[in-house]
């Protein structure tokens, strides 16, 4: 089986990268999205050696792509002919489609034999859109689903091939999340691609509408004293890493922010709604206390205020 990787840069893209070389597959390509001003198809460069000395760090999917002699493309959003044209000449059985942010139109679709094999970490038709992680967080799930399924023209629609359900690590940077979910994708990448070479084998359709989230917005940070403490550390825990502040609307409707959360005390009830304490922060919710991290640029009570 002949493939190409359509994959933003980053950890889930990375796991699912590793997983497919450790399978009996020929990738012949990994694409990632280009800048506006740069060639429609541009074939980049190997990086160079590293050097000793940078031997232990961390893998990349541009360094694991070249040391596997994988070519590598940025291709802009407008390179459907000349897509076309390369995916006809490599003769693609099959695109594994690992984040990427533009819908692929139908000239580019229908190419591959297989069709196009989009992983979208969630329970889909549940949280359509990007950054599908995120918004579990935020509405508190404590399990989401890593999805295969076939591309279509409309945004993560297409009929499923597998679908699997994880937990989600409580208090686990997003990173780490992102990369679980790709490592559930390369454990499932095996039985899809059985199942899509077997011709008698046919995907499930997506059941009702489901739902739909756009891009994270300013206002989609914001946490407030009615959430569970559990909640809100585990959102606020896994997302600190974007430098995104969290605006805390308290039950008095006092407004701090914070940048990171600490630890969490269930049943734990403060003298006020917000409590300074020491260099942090204790902010009473729901079910209990959460140890938060204000922002370095002022101290309590003189916080951003939404």
């Amino acid at each position: 089986m002949r493939l190409v990787m359509f994959a933003m840069p980053g950890p889930m893209a990375l796991t699912v990268l590793q997983g497919l070389l450790r399978l009996p597959v020929e990738i012949v390509g990994l694409f990632q999205p280009a800048l506006p001003d740069v060639p429609i198809l541009n074939a980049l460069p190997t990086a160079e050696t590293q050097a000793r000395t940078m031997v232990l760090a961390p893998p990349t999917v541009t360094a694991v792509a070249d040391q596997a002699g994988i070519p590598r493309y940025a291709v802009r959003r407008d390179a459907v002919p000349a897509l076309c044209e390369q995916f006809l000449q490599q003769r693609i059985d099959l695109v594994v489609v690992a984040c990427w942010p533009w819908r692929v139109p139908a000239a580019l679709l229908t190419i591959p034999s297989l069709g196009w094999l989009n992983l979208h970490p969630s329970p889909l038709p549940e949280l359509r859109g990007p950054e599908p992680l995120f918004w579990a967080l935020r509405q508190g799930w404590t399990r989401t689903a890593m999805t295969l399924h076939l591309m279509d023209e409309l945004l993560d629609h297409g009929p499923i091939v597998l679908q699997h359900w994880f937990d989600l690590p409580i208090g686990e940077r997003l990173s780490t999340i992102e990369a679980l979910a790709g490592s559930w994708a390369a454990q499932m990448l095996p039985i899809a691609l059985q199942n899509l070479a077997d011709p008698a084998w046919q995907p499930r359709p997506q059941l009702g509408d489901g739902s739909f989230f756009p891009s994270p917005r300013p206002q989609d940070f914001i946490v407030t004293a009615d959430w569970t403490v559990q909640r809100a550390y585990a959102f606020v825990r896994a997302v600190a890493e974007w430098g995104q502040p969290f605006p805390f609307i308290a039950t008095n409707g006092q407004t701090v922010t914070i940048v990171d959360a600490l630890a969490y005390h269930l049943y734990q009830h403060l003298v006020a709604p917000i409590v300074e304490q020491g260099e942090y922060l204790l902010l009473q919710l729901l079910d209990g206390c959460l140890v938060g991290v204000p922002e370095p640029s002022g101290r309590f009570g003189r916080g951003y205020v939404w």
